[in-house]
């Protein structure tokens, strides 16, 4: 994104402070399209009213992406609280080309974005049509509750694909609608919307889309009320309208217990349905900052999930939680249909499993798990587990000094110490990150951790308990020193092949940076 970064900030902030929001992006467009003659006659539009062109075209050297971006700092710097609250983040250009390069596999018909912003998806899903014009005139929306923003795509988009028709913007006019998509909801009653169609919303066959990531007061319009998110109401309008989807989402849906009545949506209607997930360490598929964040970390931390849901018969696949370098981006991106697997969803959750783990999941996904050995009152054997995992998940005799820790306890010392092996291993790690992978270690997680059968090993015990001593780490976080416990790799390596020795080479790929890494599986 060399355009953005080399971009001049201070002018444009001088021309936010100095016009105000609307006035500075019709100034903008007006010099865009005063530099070509093919495009004055846009001008002609009520907004280029009164509007003088800058010298200088300033969005010159920008993609669709990076005026998204561009848009979006302004939007938080005139009104940093209200962006916050609507939830929204840009979608960069090479993870909307992903999504459109599935959009490939759909049959004809006609495409909704339901909140396009200034169209980065929908800019990336028109250029690669054959005839775009067309596609733009016949089998395109772009729907947001934002004005000013469908205006900017409208103006982009005409001046991106104008060719035979001269006067293609105001022929486009149709195809950009102000619409609040969650204006309107189905349960299903037919007494309340005939057909189960939900007839206010733009007439459409397939949907492309990022929604906004915002948690919500519960919506008992929606079936899915309980998952209390502004993008499951989304996906559960979009999933009722439309014959298949593409969107962009958090991966919390895939394992929070909240969102069952999502997953089940998603079972009921589609066949063919799959789900790529990424992890937000230590590169995050949405780069960049969350504009007009007030929390000290401005970095955009999703946990992103791109879904594909057809309208065809076929297969449920899924990922891993995807994690790859910052220099290997572009290689990642390019090669995630390797990690696919054909794991079984339940609307339980949804196990984000590659193919290189998917024999682990299918030995060990019935068997029992350690709730059974967990009691609920205080004994004298617990363990104690930091909440926050990262690369790796220690359970220790003794707590640390942090801010959460889980404790759990057990009825008997033999019960303990093979909790105390299966927590410390990497099966445990790579279970939280098949089971949720999300901020935090929760109870749930590792009480649904699968059983293996091993024999304790007291030298195991033994080395560990040293270990918990020897191998103290030190963060800071909000102002204050966390501490925790980083076993060695070879204590860990030690512990897997006590308790699931054929598998401790690739389980041990699973706290590596790079999924990169685990290819070299992959037959």
């Amino acid at each position: 994104m060399a355009g953005i970064l080399s971009f001049n900030s201070h002018k444009f902030n001088r021309i936010l402070d100095k016009y105000g929001l609307e006035q500075a992006w019709f100034k903008v467009l007006a010099t865009k399209l005063s530099k070509n003659d093919e495009f004055t006659y846009v001008l002609k539009h009520p907004n280029f009213k009164d509007v003088e062109p800058f010298n200088e075209d300033i969005i010159k050297e920008l993609s669709i992406g990076e005026i998204g971006v561009l848009y979006e700092y302004s939007l938080a710097k005139v009104n940093a609280d209200k962006r916050k609250d609507n939830g929204q983040f840009f979608t960069p250009d090479d993870v909307a080309k992903i999504m459109i390069e599935r959009a490939k596999l759909f049959p004809d018909g006609k495409w909704l974005d339901p909140c396009s912003g200034i169209g980065n998806l929908s800019w990336h899903l028109t250029n690669a049509q054959c005839d775009k014009e067309a596609f733009l005139k016949d089998k395109l929306i772009l729907s947001d509750v934002d004005e000013l923003a469908l205006f900017i795509a409208r103006v982009l988009f005409t001046m991106s694909f104008q060719r035979g028709d001269k006067n293609l913007f105001n022929n486009i006019e149709n195809s950009f609608v102000a619409f609040d998509f969650l204006s309107v909801a189905d349960k299903g009653e037919s007494t309340l919307f005939p057909h189960n169609e939900l007839t206010k919303i733009p007439k459409h066959d397939f949907v492309i889309v990022n929604p906004p990531y915002l948690a919500t007061n519960a919506d008992n319009r929606f079936e899915t009320e309980k998952c209390a998110d502004l993008y499951a109401y989304f996906l559960e309008n979009i999933i009722k309208t439309s014959k298949g989807f593409i969107s962009v989402t958090p991966q919390s849906f895939t394992n929070a217990s909240k969102f069952y009545s999502l997953r089940k949506l998603l079972l009921d209607n589609y066949s063919n349905l799959t789900i790529y997930n990424f992890d937000n360490v230590p590169d995050n598929l949405f780069h960049g900052i969350k504009f007009g964040s007030k929390n000290s970390n401005k970095a955009n931390s999703i946990r992103a999930a791109i879904m594909v849901a057809l309208p065809t018969k076929g297969k449920h696949r899924i990922t891993s939680l995807l994690r790859w370098q910052t220099k290997e981006r572009k290689e990642l991106l390019g090669d995630i249909d390797l990690f696919l697997s054909e794991v079984h969803l339940t609307p339980k959750f949804f196990p984000k499993v590659n193919k290189v783990f998917e024999p682990i999941f299918q030995e060990v996904k019935d068997n029992k798990t350690l709730a059974s050995l967990i009691t609920s009152k205080k004994t004298a054997y617990p363990l104690f587990i930091p909440s926050s995992p990262r690369y790796f998940i220690p359970a220790l005799k003794s707590p640390v000094k942090r801010a959460s820790i889980k404790t759990i306890y057990f009825n008997s010392e033999k019960d303990r110490e093979f909790a105390y092996i299966l927590i410390n291993s990497s099966l445990m790690y790579w279970w939280w990150r098949v089971r949720d992978g999300g901020m935090t270690l929760s109870l749930e997680t590792i009480e649904s951790m699968p059983l293996v059968d091993f024999e304790i090993n007291e030298d195991v015990v033994f080395k560990l308990s040293q270990s918990e001593t020897k191998n103290r780490i030190y963060k800071m976080n909000a102002g204050a020193i966390q501490e925790n416990v980083k076993h060695p790799k070879a204590l860990l390596n030690s512990v897997n092949l006590c308790v699931i020795p054929k598998y401790n080479d690739k389980l041990m790929a699973v706290h590596e940076n790079s999924e990169l890494r685990q290819l070299k599986y992959i037959a």
